[in-house]
């Protein structure tokens, strides 16, 4: 059990035994996001893929875009699986889980391909891979990074595949769900700032920010 101070905006660890305790960040994400998968397929939500589901990645909080392609009518987008917040690869199969009232807006972005789900924050560009061994998870989650930092910004993709070896971190989602997630991220300064889903970002950003000044 942790304690939540939402005022303080911490979580309390205590050791099972012994008199060892620590307060970390709050830091509340979710651990599924997505959309209906393809060809009619039903999955669990806990299995990540290309549709998003249980990916558990801490890049994935407040403030950040999510763009997931459109399988079916309506997408039939899903949120769920609260975290006050979690670790890096949600290494013992947990987070600090927790139930969440959220707030999300949602922009529906036509004549665009999203083939894996990808997220942008205010300095970086993500793209997300699902498979298992994780070394799929990571080699897919890659591949979608040098292909759309190619097309933003016109680099041949050997050069874009040169550009984010150089330049890209690689944070982990889950390592213990039926598929892991793997994160590959590439600062937007590398890029010139480019224009991502036609400024999606700093639009959702903005409605974002005038939904809490009404709070």
């Amino acid at each position: 059990m942790y304690e939540v101070d939402a005022e303080r905006r911490t979580v309390r660890y205590r050791s099972r035994r012994g008199d060892f305790a620590v307060e970390m960040p709050l830091d509340p994400m979710h651990g599924t996001v997505g959309v209906a998968p393809a060809a009619a397929e039903a999955r669990m939500t806990i299995t990540p893929d290309a549709h998003g589901g249980n990916m558990d990645t801490p890049e994935l909080r407040a403030g950040v875009t999510v763009y997931l392609g459109v399988n079916v009518p309506g997408a039939l987008f899903a949120i769920g699986d609260g975290h006050c917040r979690q670790g890096h690869g949600e290494v013992c199969g947990t987070a600090v889980e927790a139930a969440m009232n959220t707030v999300v807006a949602v922009e529906l972005i036509k004549g665009v391909a999203t083939p894996w789900p990808r997220l942008e924050d205010d300095r970086h560009i993500m793209s997300t891979g699902s498979a298992r061994p994780l070394e799929d998870a990571y080699r897919i989650s890659q591949h979608d990074l040098v292909t759309w930092t190619a097309a933003l910004t016109g680099l041949d993709e050997l050069d874009a595949y040169q550009l984010v070896s150089q330049g890209g971190e690689a944070p982990v989602g889950n390592v213990c769900d039926t598929n892991y997630t793997m994160v590959a991220k590439l600062p937007k300064a590398y890029l010139g700032d480019p224009d991502v889903y036609g400024s999606a970002h700093a639009r959702l950003r903005a409605l974002g920010e005038e939904y809490l000044s009404t709070r």
